[in-house]
């Protein structure tokens, strides 16, 4: 008889998106390898031959928020002008579904547990540098194109990015899903509009 192969890396994705109902449930605090086995409907034991630790496990649901938005922005379809191709970008990094909006407020909760959780520090910097890299990029596209008016600096421009991005996430989670996303998309319209 030939034992069954397991996806090793589907089965961290499947603890990890376990992982991740506990924290949209419970709160970061209640992720412990019991609670996320629990949820995922395995053994501990099982849980703990993919994950040696929590650590690790908290680390890799946090990744699979970052992988997943560099999953979507890869998939973008060409756009006719590098405008929209910016508008496109920055939206996927936007809670404007109810998919992104809970792996918005799990990154944010894993965040904030980088305050307490030593292990979760580097990657919030990365993510943070990730983010402002992005919003370099674009400033950069539309700097190359012609669209960004002349005189602007593109590093104060990509700072200013970043911080509407941030700001405007924010204000999404705070806001019930009832609420529309319309506005948000509006703001950053609006804002790159000004830009040119």
């Amino acid at each position: 008889m030939v034992p069954k192969l397991i996806d090793r890396t589907r089965r961290r994705e499947e603890l990890a998106e376990a992982a991740w109902r506990v924290i949209l449930r419970d709160g970061v605090g209640h992720v412990s390898v019991r609670s996320v086995a629990a949820e995922a409907g395995v053994s501990t034991g099982s849980l703990r031959h993919v994950f040696n630790t929590q650590s690790e496990l908290l680390i890799f649901a946090m990744q699979l928020v970052l992988t997943r938005v560099q999953k979507r922005v890869a998939a973008l379809s060409p756009l006719p002008t590098i405008r929209a191709t910016v508008e496109a970008v920055a939206r996927e990094m936007l809670p404007l579904d109810a998919e992104r909006r809970a792996e918005m407020e799990i990154f944010l909760a894993l965040l904030t547990a980088a305050n307490a959780e030593e292990c979760l520090r580097p990657l919030r910097a990365e993510a943070h540098q990730a983010l402002r890299d992005a919003c370099r990029w674009m400033i950069d596209r539309l700097h190359q194109a012609g669209s960004l008016m002349p005189g602007r600096d593109p590093e104060l421009e990509a700072q200013r990015l970043h911080a509407l991005l941030d700001g405007l996430a924010a204000h999404l989670l705070y806001e019930p899903l009832s609420a529309g996303t319309g506005w948000a998309t509006r703001v950053l319209t609006a804002h790159l509009d000004s830009l040119s």
